[in-house]
């Protein structure tokens, strides 16, 4: 009687797991079909021709740390492509000429060390004379533990502060940039099982930063949306019952860093969002 029990127990087990098998075949390659048609999507409707005759005129201070470099090889790709000369300058002194003037912040992983590094670079000088200051934390600044509404909070105070003591120059916040996240069967499962998948939780963080920025700023125009730019239209998915943008699989190829493609929609964005901010140093 119990050999017979044992042999309808392994046949039941055998029979969940066939079943489950079947779910995976039909229900994953639908939802990876699905997302790889809107991705596309979102690409080609947001590539535009950058504004080269108003950059031109404008004198932009960048603080950033890898990502940035991703953005800004972009830049210069897409300025090639073009046949015009925009000059990128890596310094973290009064700004010599039109162009863009960088320099790295901080240390990745610690955001607060980056507010406060840019903080000090520009009331050193940094964007004396500049139009147009942007600050961008980094995707490794947030994990699953980050006190991101601190973060936020911190980030919003520091630019008010700058752009009361210099107030000629344009302070452009900057969504944080996001990561890929896990997909596929793999992920299925775990969400089966209860689990969240890989970049998930970390995303959820930085929707929560990007989420109070975009409450302060995107109404008055004043927000360079990274994050949004790399999600598009396709790539969001629900942590505890809140939508989260992810990092566009397409637009990487490691999950966090943007590829060429990813470099020249961002940097496409970003020149084109600048062109529309008034000179602030042209009215003084």
């Amino acid at each position: 009687m119990n050999k017979v029990k044992q042999k309808q127990g392994m046949t039941m087990s055998n029979v969940n797991k066939w079943w489950l098998l079947v779910a995976l075949t039909i229900l994953a390659p639908g939802c990876n079909k699905s997302n790889h048609e809107e991705t596309s999507m979102a690409i080609t409707t947001q590539h535009v021709i950058p504004e080269w005759k108003v950059l031109e005129k404008k004198r932009v201070v960048f603080g950033h740390q890898s990502v940035g470099y991703n953005i800004l090889n972009g830049i210069t790709r897409l300025a090639d492509r073009d046949g015009v000369k925009i000059d990128i300058h890596e310094r973290r002194m009064v700004p010599v000429a039109q162009g863009i003037s960088h320099f790295t912040i901080g240390k990745n992983g610690d955001p607060m060390s980056k507010i406060q590094d840019f903080t000090a670079a520009i009331d050193a000088g940094a964007a004396q004379g500049a139009d147009v200051a942007l600050m961008k934390l980094c995707y490794v600044d947030f994990n699953a533990t980050t006190d991101a509404r601190q973060v936020a909070n911190e980030y919003i105070a520091s630019l008010e502060s700058l752009a009361q003591r210099h107030p000629y120059t344009n302070f452009v916040p900057v969504t944080a940039p996001l990561m890929a996240v896990q997909t596929g069967p793999k992920a299925w499962i775990k969400r089966l099982m209860g689990k969240q998948p890989n970049g998930y939780l970390d995303n959820a963080k930085r929707a929560e930063f990007n989420t109070q920025l975009r409450e302060r700023y995107l109404a008055a125009g004043r927000l360079f949306d990274l994050a949004r730019i790399e999600s598009g239209v396709c790539c969001k998915v629900r942590v505890n019952g809140q939508e989260v943008e992810a990092l566009n699989p397409e637009l990487t190829d490691d999950g966090g860093h943007l590829n060429e493609r990813g470099q020249e929609l961002v940097a496409s964005a970003l020149l084109n969002f600048i062109s529309t901010l008034p000179s602030k140093q042209a009215a003084r």
